[in-house]
């Protein structure tokens, strides 16, 4: 049996001067899981996906945020907190683009300390990870989990 599957995003900013902005472009979507506990899906940084989910959904798509109003030539940490449910535990993995060292990766509950541009160009964050089924999944209905994105000013 296969299940839909959806994510959340959860957003938390906070900066010391301007207002950091993060908004979601696009939702992360594992399309659909099987229902069996303990089954692990794995999306890729290209957006494949392997084990448990049906790699052919259409739905299947990489989430994608941008950060805006970044300081010029300062440093921002950037913490990414993946989340456990009744149905669901989900941790994140990303790749950061646009920081002035380049590309960085982005794990589970790691802060990284990222050096912004002169002219404070955005961020670009890629996210994707593994889903693993925590709980009896049912044909009810979608099942969601979440994710944190926290930047920080320093």
């Amino acid at each position: 049996m296969k299940y839909r599957l959806y994510t959340l995003v959860i957003l938390l900013v906070s900066s010391n001067v301007n207002a950091i902005t993060i908004t979601e472009i696009e939702p992360i979507h594992f399309g659909s899981v099987s229902a069996q506990r303990d089954v692990v899906c794995v999306m890729s940084q290209f957006g494949v996906i392997s084990g448990a989910c049906d790699a052919t959904d259409s739905d299947i798509v990489l989430g994608e945020l941008l950060v805006t109003n970044l300081p010029r030539n300062g440093t921002v940490e950037v913490v990414l907190t993946g989340s456990t449910n009744t149905s669901l535990s989900y941790v994140p993995v990303a790749e950061l683009t646009g920081a002035k060292g380049g590309a960085v990766l982005l794990y589970n509950n790691q802060p990284v300390s990222i050096d912004t541009t002169g002219n404070g160009s955005d961020l670009t964050i890629i996210i994707y990870g593994s889903l693993t089924v925590q709980g009896e999944l049912s044909l009810s209905g979608a099942y969601t989990t979440d994710y944190t994105l926290q930047v920080n000013q320093l």
